[in-house]
């Protein structure tokens, strides 16, 4: 399993957590398998989990996905938080989130409680991915 994922209509909320090694390549399939759900358009926020993810992608390559996102992004008012816990997924965190467009859109946690609060949903840390979550292989 490369990531699972579960939409929280009320809140407008897309959760999702990582697994694995990751490339740039996996990271675009992703966010195209997502953005087929009718969901997907009316997101205003997204909760990141990427502590059992080992994100494998150049300097130019996040570049230019930071790009793809802030295109995919720039269409309506949204908050992410990305819950991270070793150095080189907060480095790459810290990379998306020091862009202008991100800066105060973007939060990084090493806590999925504190990732929570920032989003402003009544959802508990345990319960964010316990079920009916949707799987990418």
């Amino acid at each position: 399993m490369k990531a699972k994922y579960k939409f929280y209509p009320d809140d407008k909320l897309l959760a999702e957590a990582f697994y694995g090694q990751l490339s740039l390549q996996d990271l675009q399939r992703i966010v195209q398998q997502q953005a087929l759900n009718q969901n997907f358009n009316s997101l205003i926020r997204t909760y990141s989990d990427i502590r059992s993810a080992e994100i494998v992608v150049s300097l130019n390559k996040l570049t230019n996905y930071i790009n793809e996102l802030k295109s995919i992004m720039s269409k309506k008012p949204f908050r992410w938080a990305i819950v991270s816990n070793k150095p080189n997924t907060t480095a790459l965190s810290m990379l998306i989130k020091n862009d202008e467009f991100f800066d105060k859109k973007v939060q990084i946690y090493s806590t999925p409680g504190s990732a929570l609060r920032f989003l402003g949903v009544n959802i508990t840390p345990q319960n964010i991915l316990s079920a009916d979550f949707n799987i990418i292989e």
